[in-house]
């Protein structure tokens, strides 16, 4: 289970990050284990409250395996860094 995450994004020309602890009460429904999943359920929620935010990476930190994941926006879609193609005119 994901418990902290950082997003890292662009706000107009100037770099933003947001940082903060994953809970349940923060979260209500959503499955804490699947990064993608939390990462949109997290964006959804910041742009509610927020201006207008770009975001391109998300580190969670997995509390089981006390490690952090690594997560980028790539066509549309949150996958992890590691599973990210060398090439960006690839269409994965």
């Amino acid at each position: 289970m994901y418990i902290y995450y950082i997003l890292h994004g662009t706000q107009g020309d100037q770099p933003i990050e947001q940082e903060g602890d994953l809970t349940e009460e923060l979260l209500p429904g959503i499955d804490l284990s699947d990064g993608p999943i939390t990462i949109n359920a997290l964006v959804q929620k910041l742009q509610d409250t927020a201006d207008t935010v770009a975001w391109e990476a998300c580190d969670l930190t997995n509390d089981f395996f006390d490690r952090e994941d690594n997560y980028i926006y790539f066509h549309n879609r949150w996958i992890r860094r590691s599973d990210a193609p060398w090439r960006k005119d690839r269409n994965n």
